[in-house]
């Protein structure tokens, strides 16, 4: 796979921490990021540090930064977003850069809540794992890549080493999913210290377009692009015109 991303993120980001989204692992962010970090990223197990605290994301995030001083930008994506927030509540450093990819501060609609995904199909998606994990995954990563084009190439890159990605303990893909389904961060206090940018495609079906109005509202100072033709993996269907906002943010 062709690296996009090699000149984009500058040497004064001397440590890069990279947080993963749910049915994926870190192999993702290591095959489009690595290469662009010169030894400086960090590519966090979300699974392993979820199972390590039961699911809860605050003592993750305390367990990274403990083991992980002076962080200088950390790029989160999808469910991996939740535990970057964790990390932004408790950090106080006005140098720290924040990117946020494909991200909602609640998952799940409700009544009120209108963006994301009904209940019914995170439940789906729990019984799914128990009676036919690799079907389940498959059409997870269909709901990822929408009518995106090239989707059949994107789908078998994704889905090229699936034993990877089913040697994951179980527990981790049912916390995460418990995440998805309980966590609400629409009111959560933000922190204006933190530089921040937050990425949406315009055709994701997880984490809607429309959620970008929602950041620009409740977070006037965080910058907010769209691209319009992505869905929900942009640094992956759309790289060019990703590693273009990079540059414009970093």
């Amino acid at each position: 796979m062709k690296n996009h991303y090699k000149d984009i993120i500058s040497e004064k980001y001397k440590k890069i921490l990279f947080i993963h989204g749910w049915g994926f692992t870190r192999q993702i962010l290591i095959d489009n990021f690595d290469t662009a970090c010169s030894g400086r990223a960090i590519f966090i197990d979300l699974y392993e540090h979820m199972i390590d605290t039961d699911g809860d994301l605050k003592t993750a995030a305390q367990n990274i930064l403990r083991e992980n001083e002076d962080i200088d930008l950390i790029i989160s994506w999808s469910l991996g977003c939740f535990l970057a927030k964790e990390i932004e509540y408790i950090i106080q450093n006005d140098e720290m850069k924040m990117i946020y990819i494909s991200y909602s501060p609640k998952f799940v609609k409700d009544n009120v809540w209108k963006f994301g995904l009904e209940f019914s199909d995170v439940e789906k998606l729990q019984n799914g794992l128990k009676n036919n994990k690799i079907n389940t995954l498959k059409n997870f990563y269909l709901l990822a890549l929408g009518d995106v084009e090239e989707k059949k190439y994107f789908y078998k890159y994704i889905t090229q080493d699936m034993n990877m990605i089913l040697s994951i303990d179980q527990l981790g893909f049912d916390l995460g999913l418990e995440i998805l389904k309980k966590n609400n961060l629409i009111t959560a206090k933000k922190n204006e210290l933190v530089k921040s940018l937050y990425v949406y495609g315009g055709s994701d079906l997880i984490t809607p377009v429309s959620l970008a109005s929602f950041i620009k509202e409740t977070e006037p100072h965080a910058f907010v692009k769209t691209i319009k033709e992505s869905t929900h993996i942009p640094f992956l269907t759309h790289p060019i015109k990703f590693s273009e906002i990079l540059k414009g943010f970093l």
